[in-house]
């Protein structure tokens, strides 16, 4: 497959794909005028914490907080879904995220064969993790058919997990238990961590520890490191960012869900980053965010940051943009997706036929100064709506 008239970092090119695999990009400095369309070329996005099957619960218990929200809209709701329906969810999300150029994610939730089955007919790289609480545990079959799924050799690039709810949801004994699972069979540890001030004063009252220092003492991270991923992570000390840094955890911040949840909007980037947590981003499910777009989160992420530090540079559109793809994939232990020959076919392309381009000198500067340009312009006046068409290598 051939791609004609297609900027790459500012440049204008021609992309060969062949077999998921970038095989040729060829400049062509004059076009090909013969076909009308010209487009941008960015790497595919990566949704790092979501719930895919929520497109079914879109805006439930929308005004509502978040341990509210759970109890009275979320959990009942979920007590009536079935693989099937689970599986319906999951399709309109892997395509929602393929329509607003997202080609990967990192799902938690119950049932994930039928995420699984979702995401390999729909092309998408994903790891699915298994969302468990202490209710259960009290089903005795529920690691060996967990087990039957995690060592199954038909999910292609997928890969699958386990993923505790939260501290208030598992208990420590059984988070020690889940920790050393993952330790043994070597995958991710996801789970919601330090979402809501509520969750942490909580914490602070029964354990006389904050969320991150508790999990510490029970030894999680010594057990999982670099392979824990904490959803939100909103309400952090320095001393947690400290001790998230020094195992180089992943965390995936969901500034969407948090401000329609009211859960909090000063998400600790900056510090995060710089103690060395690789810090990603998500849109987290539906019935919060309503929506998969990770442009649209791209945006809010930024201008939040920019606004709590009353500092307009920064977070800037370039950075903001390795946060919602490299540093996803890293996280993933994805492959490399830059748009380079040799490379994984996974990136989107945006159409420059729309207002929200126009005024672009393309004669006049440089390939960078047009990649940025066109940057700010994706994130901060459009929104995934504005994606043509996305690529990956296994669709």
């Amino acid at each position: 497959m051939k791609y004609f008239n297609v900027y790459i970092d500012g440049v204008l090119s021609d992309i060969t794909v062949e077999d998921g695999i970038i095989t040729d990009i060829a400049s062509c400095e004059t076009g090909h005028p013969e076909y009308s369309d010209v487009f941008f070329a960015l790497p595919g996005l990566v949704n790092m914490h979501t719930h895919s099957a929520m497109t079914l619960l879109r805006s439930a218990g929308s005004g509502l907080p978040l341990h509210r929200w759970l109890q009275e809209a979320i959990f009942p709701r979920e007590a009536k879904l079935t693989p099937q329906l689970i599986y319906k969810g999951a399709c309109n999300a892997c395509d929602e995220m393929l329509n607003t150029g997202t080609t990967a994610f990192n799902d938690m939730y119950f049932c994930i064969e039928s995420t699984i089955q979702a995401a390999r007919e729909k092309g998408m790289r994903a790891n699915v993790a298994l969302s468990v609480t202490d209710n259960d545990f009290d089903n005795p079959n529920l690691i060996s058919d967990f087990m039957k799924i995690l060592t199954s050799d038909s999910y292609g690039s997928l890969t699958v997990s386990i993923a505790p709810h939260s501290i208030y949801a598992v208990s420590g004994r059984h988070l020690q238990y889940l920790a050393d699972f993952a330790k043994e069979n070597g995958t991710l540890f996801h789970m919601h961590l330090s979402e809501t001030l509520k969750e942490r004063e909580d914490c602070l009252r029964e354990n006389g520890i904050p969320p991150v220092v508790y999990l510490d003492k029970l030894g999680i991270f010594d057990k999982v490191g670099e392979k824990f991923i904490g959803a939100h992570s909103l309400w952090l000390d320095p001393d947690e960012i400290r001790i998230l840094g020094d195992v180089h955890a992943t965390v995936a911040h969901c500034p969407n869900s948090n401000l329609k949840l009211g859960s909090g909007y000063k998400f600790l980037y900056t510090e995060l980053r710089d103690a060395g947590v690789n810090v990603t981003l998500a849109t987290d499910g539906c019935a919060s965010s309503d929506n998969l777009d990770m442009i649209e989160a791209m945006k809010t992420m930024s201008l939040l940051q920019k606004g709590i530090r009353n500092d307009p540079s920064v977070l800037p559109a370039n950075e903001v943009f390795g946060v919602a793809t490299a540093n996803g994939r890293r996280a993933l232990g994805l492959p490399d997706n830059t748009i380079k020959r040799g490379n994984c076919s996974d990136f989107f392309l945006v159409n420059i036929n729309n207002i929200v381009f126009e005024g672009i000198d393309y004669l006049h500067s440089t390939p960078a100064q047009i990649h940025e340009e066109f940057l700010n312009r994706l994130i901060y006046a459009g929104n995934g709506s504005l994606v043509s068409k996305t690529v990956t290598p296994l669709s």
